[in-house]
Parts: structure tokens; sequence; C-alpha cells
């Protein structure tokens, strides 16, 4: 196997499963399958850019803003890290 071969889907991976489960976090569960976005794009983004690999970066910049947009979705995740809304008498 060549190196273009080995540096092509390097990050790519890691950015679709990120996408994958922070789409299920904003649709379902986002107290278990966000945090897991967010590793997962962690991951993803520092492999994509250590190997400078453009189509991976791409897909977990996509996986970042999905993860954002689940954190924001869940109410439950933002009142577990103390960013919920309280809602109490005023």
């Amino acid at each position: 196997m060549t190196d273009v071969a080995k540096s092509t889907g390097t990050g790519l991976i890691a950015g679709i499963i990120s996408c994958v489960l922070a789409i299920l976090g904003i649709l379902f569960l986002g107290t278990v399958f966000v945090p897991l976005a967010a590793v997962t794009a962690l991951i993803g983004s520092i492999i994509a850019i250590k190997n400078k690999n453009i189509g991976g970066i791409g897909v977990n910049i996509l996986a970042w803003v999905l993860t954002i947009i689940g954190l924001f979705t869940s109410p439950l995740l933002l009142g577990l890290i103390g960013l919920g809304s309280a809602t109490g008498s005023m």
C-alpha cells in the first residue's frame, strides 16, 4: 500500500462516526452520544490535521458543528454541566 492510499482515509472515518454520534445525540439521548461525538471529533481532527487530509478536516468540522448543535438541543446535558435555565419563581 502506498503512502497516498494510506493517508486518504485518515481522520475521515472518525469524522463520519462522530457525525453519526452527534446526529444520534440531537435526535435521541444527548447525554450519551454528544460527549462521545466530541471525543471522536477531537481524535479525528488531530489525525486529519497531522496527516494533512483536507477531506478528513472538512468532515471533522461538520462533526464539531453537529456536536455543538447537539449540546444546545439537549436540555438535560446543559443542566448537567450547569448551563441549564433555572426554572424558579422570581
